[in-house]
């Protein structure tokens, strides 16, 4: 990647340099430019003056360029200095080689053979008439080359990189110019004898990062009424649902109860003030019974007040006044008789945004942030009989204002003016994946909990994991515990840890305030765990947890306990540092081990973060460099790019982006349990927590169960687009708890200070010291793209064979495409009258032809390959196809390069916070669709492909074992079935990598269209992955695929209750004489209704004629389905209905 110069800085370069160009016409001398380069940096390079890149220098005119040079080294390796032109054998370069400088013009080198030390200056200079180049070295003669000049762009280049058969300069260039005539030997002696003057202002070719320079505000007025979305179909009515009637404290563990039974109002509908709300004979009856954990508007949902948001456009018809008012949350409850002369905390778990507390007619205190948990000493303020506690809420305080997407208003802004609010969900003001949500998700949205305990209390334990041996056949396990006496006098306790059948305790004496208490092998050896059980991510093996009792003793009583659940395992990664001595280093980086050393290793300040070749790089601190922590890995064409290892072992990190789990932040683990479950069999391994909008419990227990991997994000978004946070110290406040209060969780592999670039230093620099003192484990980068990773996107339709060839390389956290739902979880989100033609419902419901997914390229692929369409059915019929290839294309790309070119490749998005139409592999309802499939068979452990891009064959190995002695067949079939060609190539795959075979003979001018079946069969004959494609020579030929007829495939299904799951086996046969492709099974109750959650462990099924496939369903029992039944339909598959029994 090349980077432009500043024109400011050329003019100060110009200012101060004594070069002097001589008596030239202006527009015939370029520069002088001034530039250092570190060997690790990036080249400079930009038009010449008056000119563009597109114009050409002509061939056979004369030139001149010269300049000093003073190398930081001498290497092994000719380096090109600066030039004319690009890179190539028509450019024309000044090169350094250890025998000396000289120049490159015509693929030729011409030398001036006299070396030249590191840090020394030399003149050099190039002179040609346009057919015999003249060399000349500090004025002095030194030879002649006939080389005629060639054609060259009109740029000048400067330490270029990635040239082949060159290695990169590093050094100073001062004074270098270019001129369109030949220089006479007496110009040339005179310029040398102008030394580099010592005020010399250097461009460097490795910058490090900008700050922010220009923001965007969201909307800034009321959009025009009339570009406001419009639907024939009618909005909802409100419909209740019942309200909780159980017991106001519900016992949520050992000596910890939950509060239940709380009722809601807006504020400005009660006159009196927390006082007298709080007090027991307070008048609440008028109330919303109220739904906590929970959001203002799901009470009033739930409630029967607004209609269901998620339908239509209901949710036009929910005024936006529900972000701009307070609200009191109030719940009566008994003190549990188990609390009695115990120390009392009152634990918030998650308000947002501001809160002011009420206990009893006393206040406790306030709130802010919706990722802080407000924790209040409420010892001796509880009374016998009722007590009442009273919330008032407060919204963010800049809410923004409300885009209503619509065909014509279009896609409008990301987000807006809650940016500046930090911690809260700045997603809910509106992005291009949810409309705006009326109450800003304001409320009670966690738990509020009651805890007893001693005069000791243990506060946020961290456990550490460590794997000593490259063999992981130990683990060394770190408790640190502390333990705050809350009584006035010093008090001798004891703290034991048990797990697993060990257990240690430490005797301690904790005086008033709070104590760290650590707990180390090498105190206690029975904490290095032999043959432990370890955690791995999806597809690697187990997901091991672990559950950690804490207790802390006072005179041998126990005065307070915690369960803490963990993994074993260790995270380290591969990444391509700047040291400080301008050298991008490849290594592998273990913060947990420079944790033990007490080091700090990296810098990820914006001074830290350095421009290098294909993207930006964090720098190594000094003490860093020399890190036993840090350490020298091969370079395989990743860099800068990093790589997750677990446990030693590369992950293949496949995965996608959670924007937000629920858009109302409905987050109980029922909820959500089904969407990781759903990834987990998609065989995914990493989700990102996009802007931290899904910091919850529920969040990150199930990423640990389901062994996915959570690149997490602070609540900052885009550097130059949104605003900043404003409070600072309110964000690093709650950054410190979410650090201290998840720390603990397997799944979390790195924090992010910010979406899609670096928080301003303030903030940045506070984020990276939190997480190296509170975590101290993982990496913390500012940047979610750019930085060691890929840059964002891209996120509309692109042809599938650039997924193998341009798109999303290194490491990328986001890249999308458009994904249409099922027909049925369209229907079940849209009214019939608005679901054909497109419409503003569809717009609503984030189907946009314009903006970053521009839903255009995708109906013209579609109208182009596979005709117009002409309904509803037809559209989703041919989008379907469209999802299942291009999803398939987007992780098949990445494999057919991994650990070369790619190591991770995320999905943007493949969970959807609401009814979408876009970016997701799944429904919000559960349904999964094409895009699901095409992932999930892109993703499966061992799996044989074929590059769209050069046909190339390929089998992906994600396992622990080689494999030996398989075979690659691949049929090619005509759209009749007629076989066209068939071949067994032997092949033999490493574990953990992937080998790319040759490519497949395919004349598709000549055949048009055809499908290709592949399959890897095993030494033992059995088949270990299949896929099918289907080709075509151009778009003419790919419509032949509209014209395919349609196939009768037989299909039976048996059920039975296995467990708490209903296991349903079906089986296809395709009894035609042609393919038929992308069978598509829908699991329905004797009503018609869509059985959900439904796992399958295939869908869109493509079949040969006369092949038989098995596929397993799985569903909750408890669903209670009365007779199921399967349908089936396809891209040409004859519509089916079968009895399951």
């Amino acid at each position: 990647m090349r980077r432009s110069f500043s024109g400011t800085l050329m003019l100060a370069a110009s200012v101060l340099t004594l070069i002097s160009a001589g008596p030239v016409a202006a527009q015939t001398v370029w520069g002088p430019y001034n530039a250092e380069f570190p060997a690790g940096g990036d080249s400079l390079s930009r038009p010449l003056a008056g000119k563009t890149r597109e114009d050409l220098l002509p061939a056979g005119a004369a030139w001149s360029i010269y300049g000093w040079v003073q190398p930081s080294g001498t290497g092994g390796q000719a380096s090109l200095v600066a030039g004319l032109g690009d890179p190539t054998p028509s450019g024309r370069f000044l090169i350094q080689t250890p025998k000396g400088l000289g120049v490159w013009v015509g693929g030729k080198t011409l030398l001036a053979e006299s070396p030249i030390a590191a840090g020394t200056w030399r003149f050099v200079s190039a002179v040609s008439d346009g057919t015999t180049v003249t060399l000349y070295l500090d004025g002095q003669a030194a030879g002649q080359l006939a080389v005629p000049a060639a054609a060259t762009p009109a740029v000048i280049t400067m330490a270029p990189r990635k040239v082949p058969g060159f290695a990169p300069f590093a050094g100073r260039i001062a004074g270098f110019q270019a001129q369109d005539r030949a220089l006479s030997a007496a110009e040339v002696k005179a310029l040398a004898g102008r030394q580099p003057d010592a005020l010399t202002v250097f461009e460097t070719g490795s910058p490090t990062w900008p700050v922010q320079v220009r923001q965007m505000y969201g909307q800034t007025s009321p959009q025009e009424a009339w570009t406001r979305p419009r639907g024939k179909g009618e909005i909802s009515a409100p419909v209740a649902k019942p309200a909780y009637a159980g017991p106001a404290l519900v016992a949520s563990g050992s000596e910890a109860w939950t509060l239940k039974g709380w009722s809601l109002v807006e504020a400005p509908k009660v006159s009196a003030g927390g006082a007298a709300i709080s007090q027991a004979g307070f008048d609440a009856r008028s109330w919303y019974p109220a739904t906590v954990p929970g959001t203002v508007l799901t009470t009033l949902v739930d409630r029967g007040v607004y209609p269901d948001p998620d339908y239509g456009l209901n949710n036009t018809a929910i005024p936006e006044s529900l972000n701009r008012q307070d609200y009191w949350y109030r719940s009566s409850f008994e003190a549990p008789a188990a609390s009695a002369g115990k120390r009392l905390l009152l634990t918030f778990k998650g308000i947002n945004y501001a809160a002011e507390i009420w206990l009893n007619g006393q206040k406790l205190g306030d709130l802010k942030g919706a990722f802080l948990r407000g924790r209040f000493d409420v010892t001796g303020k509880l009374k016998a009989g009722q007590n009442v506690l009273a919330v008032r809420i407060s919204p963010p305080p800049h809410p923004g204002i409300a885009h209503e997407e619509s065909l014509t208003a279009g896609v409008g802004e990301n987000g807006g003016m809650m940016a500046l609010d930090g911690p809260t969900f700045i997603a809910s003001e509106g992005w291009d994946w949810i409309p705006s949500v009326r109450d800003r998700n304001t409320g009670l949205w966690q738990d509020v909990v009651l805890t007893a305990s001693g005069d000791a209390r243990l506060g946020d334990a961290q456990v550490v994991t460590t794997l000593p041996k490259a063999d992981n056949s130990v683990a060394d396990i770190e408790i640190t515990a502390p333990v705050e006496n809350l009584s006035d006098r010093p008090v001798q306790a004891t703290v034991t840890a048990s797990f697993d059948g060990v257990s240690v305790s430490k005797a301690v004496s904790v005086a008033p305030g709070q104590t760290s208490v650590r707990l180390s092998p090498s105190e206690f050896p029975q904490l290095s765990v032999a043959k432990p059980k370890l955690w791995w991510p999806n597809g690697y093996g187990e997901q091991a947890l672990h559950d950690l009792k804490l207790t802390v003793a006072v005179d041998g009583k126990t005065s307070d306990q915690k369960s803490i659940r963990f993994g074993i395992r260790q995270i380290t990664y591969d990444l391509s540092l700047m040291n400080p001595g301008g050298q991008l280093r490849r290594v592998q980086v273990d913060f947990s081990k420079a944790r033990q050393l007490g080091q700090d290793i990296t810098d990820g300040s914006h001074e830290g973060i350095r421009k290098v070749v294909d993207g930006w790089a964090t720098s190594l601190t000094a003490e860093g460099d020399r890190s036993p922590a840090v350490t020298d890995v091969p370079e395989t064409g990743l860099a800068p790019y990093m790589v997750i290892k677990v446990n030693g072992v590369k992950i293949a990190a496949r995965g996608g982006n959670w924007g937000t789990d629920d858009w109302r932040k409905r987050v109980e683990r029922e909820r959500l349990e089904p969407y990781f479950r759903l990834h987990k069999e998609a065989h995914l391994n990493v989700i990102r927590n996009w802007v931290g909008q899904n910091t919850q419990e529920s969040f990150f227990d199930l990423a640990d169960e389901y062994g996915l991997l959570v690149l997490n994000d602070f609540w900052a978004s885009t550097q130059d687009y949104q605003l900043e946070p404003q409070d600072v110290p309110l964000f690093l406040q709650n950054a410190a708890d979410v650090i201290s209060r998840y720390r603990n969780h397997p799944s979390i592999v790195l924090w992010f200070g910010r979406n899609e670039g670096v928080p301003q230093p303030i903030l940045n620099e506070g984020l990276e010291k939190l997480v190296h003192d509170l975590d101290g484990t993982r990496w913390y980068t500012g940047s979610s793209n750019r930085v060691n990773l890929q840059n964002s996107g891209p996120y509309n339709y692109r042809d599938p064979a650039t997924y193998f060839s341009e798109h999303a390389k290194g490491f990328s956290v986001e890249v999308g495409t458009p994904s249409f739902p099922t027909l049925e979880a369209f229907e079940a989100a849209v009214p019939a009258a608005d679901r054909w033609p497109i419409s503003d419902t569809w717009a609503y419901h984030d189907w946009h032809p314009t903006g970053n997914g521009a839903t255009k390229t995708f109906i013209d692929a579609m109208t182009a390959r596979l005709g117009a369409p002409t309904s509803l059915e037809d559209f989703e019929r041919k989008a379907q196809l469209m999802n299942y290839e291009t999803h398939r294309a987007i992780f098949e790309g990445m494999n057919q390069e991994l650990w070369t070119k790619s190591s991770g490749r995320l999905l943007w998005m493949t969970q959807p916070a609401w009814p979408s139409t876009m970016w997701q592999i799944l429904s919000h309802d559960y349904d999964t669709h094409g895009a699901f499939y095409g992932t999930k068979a892109a993703s499966e452990t061992v799996h044989v492909q074929m590059s769209l891009a050069d046909r190339k064959l390929a089998v992906v190995n994600n396992g622990g074992k080689a494999i030996d002695g398989a075979t690659i067949r691949t049929r090619t079939f005509d759209l009749a079935g007629k076989l066209i060609a068939e071949r067994r190539r032997p092949v033999s795959v490493p574990a953990n990598d992937v080998v790319v075979a040759e490519a497949l003979d395919l004349d598709l001018a000549k055949l048009g269209a055809v499908i290709v079946r592949l399959d890897l069969i095993a030494s033992d004959g059995k088949t270990l992955s299949h896929n099918l494609y289907w080709l075509a020579g151009d778009a003419e030929a790919s419509r032949k695929l509209v014209d395919m007829p349609a196939q009768p495939v037989s299909l039976t299904a048996r059920q039975e209750v296995v467990g708490s799951e209903v296991l349903v086996r079906a089986t296809l046969t395709n009894t035609g004489s042609a393919p038929a492709l992308t069978g598509k099974l829908t699991l329905v109750d004797g009503r018609g209704q869509r059985i959900l959650p439904a796992y399958y462990a295939d869908n869109y099924v493509s079949l040969l004629p006369g092949e038989r496939r098995e596929i397993e369903i799985r569903y909750p029992a408890s669903v209670g389905a009365v007779g199921a039944k399967l349908e089936l339909r396809g891209w040409n598959v004859k519509p089916l209905v079968a009895v399951v029994r």
